[in-house]
């Protein structure tokens, strides 16, 4: 399912046009976004947990030319859903 498609689906679910649905995600997304970016975590109970986390660098073969190159570190968010959100699905 991708962002128009899941748009629709909320917008159904809550009686909202699709614009306000496509608008609440993006006003969510760059939230969760400014405040990892300030190192903390987005808890959201019953879902997940949202956390910057830190890739160091590492070292990664090119199989084209068989030579080695180093990727810098970088940070990422990452995505931990709650025990209760993954058992729902099972």
């Amino acid at each position: 399912m991708n962002k128009s498609e899941f748009v629709e689906v909320l917008a159904k679910r809550t009686n909202l046009s699709k614009s306000k649905c496509s608008l609440v995600i993006e006003e969510m997304r760059s939230a969760i976004l400014e405040v990892c970016s300030k190192g903390e975590e987005v808890c959201i109970r019953n879902f997940g947990k949202f956390s910057l986390q830190e890739k160091g660098e590492r070292k990664f073969l090119n199989p084209q030319t068989k030579r080695y190159y180093f990727c810098k570190p970088k940070k990422v968010v990452s995505f931990k859903s709650f025990d209760n959100f993954k058992y729902a699905i099972s």
